[in-house]
């Protein structure tokens, strides 16, 4: 009772001063709208190897409305940094989730772990080994692993719809690329950008006595289970002019052309004309006549050699071609 007094004296007083008898409180201010994309780091696990990534949302998404996304795949020696510069910001702003990630061994992600020594005979609970971390190794078979591993994370994000994806690659991941909208025929969309798509050309044009021609290729893996060669490849490995080593007996093996009867992704195909690193007929246009009758498909050759797609003109006129592909094939609704 004592309190109901003093708030009504309190009233009466407010009243007389000709004061407000309510506060209102200030209306906040609304919440700003999005306008640029945002990116977050995550965390992908591909055969309990951690891949780095980053996940780009578009501005406006919302869990509660699903979109369409895509999944960039890096070339020989490429990064997510790369693709986070130049590539993936632009795909989010036209309205896509974007996923870019490092494959094992490059960039952010750890690498597989070789035992130095001998492992000690009672494994049945931890135990310390010296190991060494594989870094730089180009293996389009594990990285093919660690491409399925991503797809996966992005399909589970939350604001994604799983049945509307396209998959980018450009350069060694166009191959890559073609092999994943292959296997995953929920893949709505193809980019191939400057993609190398048939590999085993440039193998088939060494010499006969080289290990590395593909008639050899099974006495090398022999000798690999044998202990007789290097299971990691190292500098003996190295390619002029590219980074990293390249795991010849693996790189054979990746075969992106096998069962392209069965794609049905609407596919664009991006060459460089001058493309200095492979033959195009071999690769983008033969990749072009194989598919054209059994799914919607277009391709351009476009000038420059190979990076050449990756600055300037012919990289804006590549991202104009696939900007309105996505448009067609893969819309925001």
């Amino acid at each position: 009772m004592r309190y109901k007094i003093i708030a009504s004296a309190l009233i009466a007083i407010l009243a007389a001063a000709g004061l407000p008898l309510a506060v209102t409180a200030q209306e906040a201010p609304a919440a700003s709208v999005k306008t640029e994309p945002t990116s977050k780091p995550v965390l992908i696990y591909s055969h309990g190897v951690r891949l780095a990534g980053d996940l780009w949302t578009p501005p406006g998404a919302a869990p509660s409305k699903k979109r369409p996304a895509l999944l960039l795949m890096h070339g020989w020696g490429g990064t997510k940094d790369q693709l986070n510069r130049d590539y993936a910001p632009r795909f989010a702003a036209k309205g896509y989730y974007v996923l870019t990630f490092d494959y094992r061994g490059w960039g952010e992600s750890d690498g597989d772990l070789l035992p130095v020594g001998e492992l000690p005979k009672d494994r049945t609970g931890k135990f310390q080994v010296e190991v060494r971390e594989v870094r730089e190794v180009v293996n389009p078979i594990n990285q093919f692993d660690d491409i399925r591993a991503a797809l996966l994370f992005l399909k589970g994000e939350p604001g994604v719809d799983p049945a509307k994806l396209g998959v980018w690659g450009t350069s060694l991941g166009g191959g890559l690329a073609l092999r994943t909208a292959i296997e995953h025929p929920e893949i709505r969309v193809l980019i191939n950008q400057i993609g190398s798509v048939n590999p085993i050309v440039a193998y088939q044009v060494l010499p006969t006595s080289s290990p590395a021609h593909p008639d050899n290729v099974d006495q090398w893996r022999s000798a690999i289970a044998r202990g007789q060669a290097p299971s990691v490849p190292g500098p003996q490995s190295k390619v002029p002019g590219l980074k990293g080593y390249a795991d010849h007996p693996e790189i054979i093996r990746h075969t992106p052309l096998k069962n392209v009867e069965t794609l049905r992704a609407a596919t664009l195909i991006i060459d460089a004309a001058d493309e200095e690193f492979f033959d195009i007929k071999d690769n983008g246009v033969l990749l072009y006549d194989r598919i054209k009758e059994q799914t919607t498909a277009s391709y351009a050759a476009l000038p420059g050699k190979h990076y050449d797609l990756y600055g300037g003109a012919s990289r804006e006129k590549a991202l104009e071609l696939q900007f309105d592909w996505l448009k067609q094939h893969l819309p925001i609704e």
